[in-house]
């Protein structure tokens, strides 16, 4: 069902500097960047042969980003899992009563993303990706 970490999301107040940090704490330049103007959000990339890590910040006061740094400040905002088949995963999770975010439910074709309830695991948002 899980094959593995697919990327890692970090909040982060200042992307500017913090793509600094991890330039050089990787030794390796950001490999892209974005704006989700739609989501409030700004994010880098460093991409890895398998994984990724992306720096997320907000762009102004609004949005998941924005309130995410001001309840809880900078730090791990969620890892996605990789899986080989999402219906079927999610469809598996549904079964042993895992409680899921954006789960559009038994008979419905998922259209969005899919997460599992940070409650479920401790606190982690844990996204579900196929890829």
């Amino acid at each position: 069902m899980f094959k593995g970490v697919d990327h890692v999301v970090i909040a982060v107040k200042d992307l500017d500097a913090a793509v600094g940090r991890y330039e050089t704490i990787y030794g390796a330049p950001v490999s892209e960047r974005r704006e989700a103007a739609a989501a409030g959000m700004k994010m880098a990339f460093f991409r890895f042969a398998d994984s990724y890590v992306e720096l997320v910040s907000n762009i102004d006061e609004t949005g998941p980003i924005a309130k995410r740094l001001a309840d809880r400040g900078e730090g791990v905002h969620l890892i996605a899992m990789q899986v080989d088949d999402l219906e079927a995963a999610v469809a598996s999770l549904r079964d042993k009563g895992v409680r899921l975010v954006g789960d559009p439910g038994p008979g419905n074709p998922i259209k969005g993303q899919v997460f599992i309830h940070p409650q479920e695991t401790g606190g982690v948002l844990t996204q579900i990706v196929q890829r």
